[in-house]
């Protein structure tokens, strides 16, 4: 990949990854970056692996402060400085896995003893970084990982503690190739060439130099080819795309070698995370928005969901610039309980969608770097950059890329309260008005304002939804009113409103179904 190339996928990073200065300040301009001068005056030389950064971008890319806790997140601070954890697991015994993309290693925390131990990979150069997106243990106990930056897959065996690398097979797109999730499915690994137009596919049981790869070739001349599922016969889904431009999802059956497209719906900008859940709906994350959708294969139709506006605390908006924030949801797992999950990377937050109740909850993470928002001075207010997490017998593990932090959220904690609507669902006409009760039930002794927050997955020319109140301050069960109107020239459907009560770092909601005739 030429370095006009790299820039180029940094910039398209800026809209659907991250924030462009992860891609042009961590991935830097070519294939590798630098070795670390340690006769340059503008960085400490402290032998950790923070000595890849200049002291003025470290607080950006290493962390900006201890591990912190709140009533349902605990974090963990990794004990070698800027590791810049991404892909994290659980293994059968309860172990935390996690790659270190700015060491090369792989690291294990061990949730009964709360000790960490990290394993040198030692055919890692000096200053390099990687975005190791994908993390796997085969049925053999070995862990495969994907390493992006140099096109590789490495393979790490727990019992000798060694590494074993193999090449990526080179993709025929300009933009080269970008190994990025993995998903394991028996004894098949499938990894999504981001860039590549292709998904690879090998046996973890295959020890040739090559993994005895095959290629299963991307319909269509889509830009990405993001992360994949299998459904419960065999068929393998996944989407292409162009950032803002549409894309399809697609579904290959690999007895036949045969695929079919579906056309995503326009409000799809960059479609990343997707999973399946036990009636064969297929659940996409749109990272360019603050929208999730579901597919029905049997109706073929797809069905949008929206999250609650992210809280201040995480954009900051000290410029006054920030007219719509968004959440960007990234990637997706289910639970044991049939519950969705996914992570919201610029809210700083976890959502958890239940599909039976009709209901989301949202959980802020405690720890905020300031750098990557729009912040004022010494305000507590950033995102801890959480890129990637596990659901494991419905707790949740996640990484802090920039905060050097492993976290666990514990939903079986109960909520300081719970929300009700009169109605699920309502039907209007043009230029006409509902109204629905929303109910507040405090759990415990509420020591701040309970802030109402509203949002749809359209925008105010289709619909408009108005609180009576924008703040309660109570302990006793209220209502509030919340008005929703059809605009006169909306066009007919069905649409979701999402009704939101906000209390400290939790966030409680309900949506109900709009049908505009």
């Amino acid at each position: 990949m030429n370095k006009n190339t790299k820039k180029l996928l940094a910039l398209s990073f800026m809209a659907i990854f991250i924030v462009s200065t992860v891609s042009v300040a961590f991935l830097g301009g070519g294939r590798v970056a630098n070795q670390v001068n340690t006769t340059t005056t503008d960085r400490t030389i402290t032998g950790t692996p923070q000595d890849n950064y200049k002291d003025k971008d470290r607080p950006t890319f290493c962390q900006t402060g201890p591990a912190k806790s709140s009533n349902y997140i605990t974090e963990y601070k990794i004990p070698t400085a800027c590791t810049q954890p991404l892909a994290v697991m659980v293994d059968s015994s309860g172990n935390v896995w996690f790659t270190e993309s700015n060491t090369g290693n792989l690291g294990k925390f061990d949730p009964s003893s709360k000790s960490f131990q990290e394993f040198t990979n030692s055919q890692w150069q000096s200053g390099e970084k990687s975005m190791m997106w994908g993390l796997g243990t085969a049925q053999d106990g070995n862990i495969w990982i994907t390493d992006s930056q140099h096109s590789l897959i490495w393979k790490f065996n727990p019992v000798d503690k060694s590494y074993q690398r193999f090449v990526f097979p080179k993709s025929n797109s300009s933009d080269g190739s970008f190994p990025q999730m993995l998903l394991i499915d028996g004894k098949n690994a499938y990894i999504n060439d981001f860039t590549g137009r292709k998904i690879g596919v090998f046996s973890t049981d295959n020890t040739s130099p090559d993994m005895g790869m095959t290629s299963i070739p991307a319909p269509g001349n889509n830009n990405f080819t993001s992360s994949m599922v299998t459904d419960p016969s065999g068929k393998l889904w996944y989407t292409t795309w162009i950032y803002q431009q549409g894309g399809n999802l697609v579904s290959y059956d690999q007895k036949t070698g045969s695929s079919t497209q579906y056309p995503l719906p326009q409000d799809i900008q960059a479609p990343n995370g997707i999973t399946i859940d036990s009636s064969g709906k297929l659940w996409i994350m749109d990272t360019a928005s603050s929208y999730f959708f579901d597919f029905d294969p049997a109706s073929k139709k797809f069905t949008k969901h929206t999250t609650s506006p992210p809280p201040v605390s995480s954009y900051g908006n000290a410029s006054g610039l920030i007219k719509t924030p968004i959440s960007r949801p990234y990637w997706d797992h289910f639970d044991d309980n049939g519950r969705l999950w996914f992570n919201e990377q610029v809210a700083n937050s976890f959502g958890v969608y239940d599909p039976s109740a009709h209901s989301l909850v949202e959980y802020e993470v405690p720890s905020k770097n300031p750098n990557w928002s729009d912040c004022a001075p010494s305000s507590d207010c950033g995102v801890a950059q959480i890129l990637d997490f596990t659901v494991n017998h419905n707790k949740i593990w996640f990484s802090e890329w920039v905060e050097n932090n492993i976290g666990v959220l514990d939903p079986s904690v109960p909520l300081p309260i719970n929300v009700t609507a009169s109605d699920s669902s309502i039907t209007i006409h043009h230029g006409q008005n509902a109204t629905v009760l929303f109910g507040i039930n405090p759990q415990e002794q509420l020591s701040s304002p309970v802030s109402i927050i509203t949002s749809s997955t359209v925008g105010s020319q289709t619909i408009s939804v108005k609180a009576q109140q924008t703040q309660v301050t109570t302990n006793a069960p209220q209502t509030v009113k919340v008005g929703i109107t059809a605009d006169n020239f909306a066009t007919p459907g069905t649409y979701e409103v999402l009704i939101s009560a906000r209390y400290q770092d939790v966030t409680v909601s309900k949506y109900i179904s709009v049908t505009i005739e």
